[in-house]
């Protein structure tokens, strides 16, 4: 199964180091927004992959993530924001009625669940750091 992006990319590579190595690939608009490549042209990208085989210079290969890995990436970078946002709004919605604060409407809620959306990202932005170290996230070399 292929997820659109970097799962079935086909490139050349480049140079290679020890378990690794740099694999040149077209440029994607898919491939623009996970970061994983970085673009060295308007039309070429590089990516570091790991090897499971031995693969030379040279050589045509095809990558892939483990699709697992993406959605529950995608998961958690969707659905943690949208939860601190619904979460912050009824915690400030409880916490005004508690306070006893007189604001109009439904301000005090809405400046608080803003305030947790914003702060939802700082678990993300941990996990994400955890994460690069991981065997689990990293793209590897498919095919050769």
């Amino acid at each position: 199964m292929f997820i659109k992006g970097i799962n079935g990319e086909e490139g050349e590579v480049i140079p290679v180091h020890g378990n690794s190595a740099t694999v040149k690939i077209k440029a994607n608009k898919a491939c623009k927004k996970c970061n994983l490549c970085e673009q060295v042209s308007s039309t070429e990208m590089v990516v570091v992959a790991f090897m499971k085989k031995p693969v030379k210079k040279g050589e045509k290969v095809t990558l892939s993530i483990q699709p697992g890995t993406v959605v529950k990436s995608a998961a958690i970078l969707y659905i943690l924001p949208l939860f601190g946002l619904i979460l912050g709004y009824y915690l400030g919605k409880f916490a005004g009625s508690l306070l006893h604060l007189r604001l109009k409407g439904e301000l005090f809620p809405a400046a608080v669940a803003i305030v947790s959306l914003f702060l939802s990202f700082i678990p993300i932005r941990a996990y994400d750091r955890r994460k690069q170290k991981d065997s689990r996230f990293r793209v590897y070399i498919k095919e050769s």
